[in-house]
């Protein structure tokens, strides 16, 4: 028999769990990754800190089955109020008009929630357990600051491809893409077999104005970001590429699973505060 950690939920299964919760919880919370109702629970513990207790999370699979179940059943199930927490994506670049605006949906600022987990003094603090040496020479070795302005400023041509193609080609695979067809394996970084500019052919192929509406997407981006193309990014992506750099810089290997969970429960919390302060504020309707 399976251990109860590895089962997951179609939406019907998952819709029914309010109701056997119910009483039992707090708040409801609707999230799209189904499978990962532990992670959520775990970070929304950490920011809650014991203010709302206990929780119920359930993964839907997928921004628009949360939008689903937020059109049927709204603010609250039997009394219990309900939060929708969904990942950025390109939305606010894309389709703005078509987001939610309601109190108890939450968009993330940043493109999913991995985006959070990539933190910097957690970094240190996981490669100094493998590494086995003082803070200068992990920080040293690790270089944080350095792989996230190299791949940040890497992976924003890349994405704002992806946000061209979900803008007007939805139908063409864009962020599902393996990372590996654009990052080393062994360095975390672009590619340098040319990978990238086939890529880009291949993109300005489709239009014949690509890079007018590219520019477009650029203007929509920095006006709520600015210059900084963090939040553009995948979290998967990102933590792909920051999984291969550690690998490099420790010179062993190890899971990214592993690394992913330390991060989760060791990265700063605050960056979510703005989520918080929506979650209590709608709590005390």
């Amino acid at each position: 028999m399976n251990d109860s950690s590895d089962l997951t939920y179609s939406k019907e299964a998952a819709i029914s769990r309010v109701k056997f919760y119910q009483g039992f919880s707090d708040v409801n919370f609707f999230v799209e990754d189904m499978g990962k109702e532990y992670e959520y629970e775990t970070i929304l513990n950490r920011m809650l800190e014991g203010k709302v207790c206990p929780i119920n999370v359930l993964g839907l699979g997928g921004k628009p089955n949360v939008i689903k179940h937020f059109h049927e059943c709204g603010e609250n199930t039997g009394g219990v109020p309900n939060i929708y927490l969904v990942d950025g994506d390109f939305d606010r670049y894309t389709s703005p008009e078509e987001m939610i605006v309601a109190s108890c949906f939450i968009y993330l600022k940043a493109y999913n929630i991995e985006s959070y987990f990539i933190d910097e003094e957690a970094c240190y603090q996981f490669a100094k357990g493998k590494l086995k040496c003082v803070d200068s020479r992990v920080r040293e070795k690790v270089d944080y600051s350095n792989w996230r302005d190299k791949i940040v400023g890497q992976a924003k041509k890349l994405f704002l491809c992806y946000c061209f193609l979900k803008k007007h080609h939805p139908s063409q695979e864009s962020v599902s893409r393996n990372a590996y067809l654009f990052l080393d394996q062994k360095t975390g970084f672009e590619r340098n077999d040319g990978a990238y500019d086939n890529y880009w052919k291949s993109i300005l192929s489709l239009d014949s104005d690509t890079q007018k509406k590219i520019d477009e997407i650029i203007k929509a981006y920095e006006y709520i970001n600015g210059s900084d193309y963090y939040n553009l990014i995948c979290g998967k992506f990102l933590l792909t590429s920051l999984y291969c750099h550690l690998v490099n810089a420790i010179g062993k290997s190890f899971l990214q699973e592993d690394l992913r969970w330390h991060l989760i429960n060791n990265f700063e919390i605050t960056s979510l505060d703005y989520v918080k302060e929506a979650i209590l504020a709608q709590i005390e309707i």
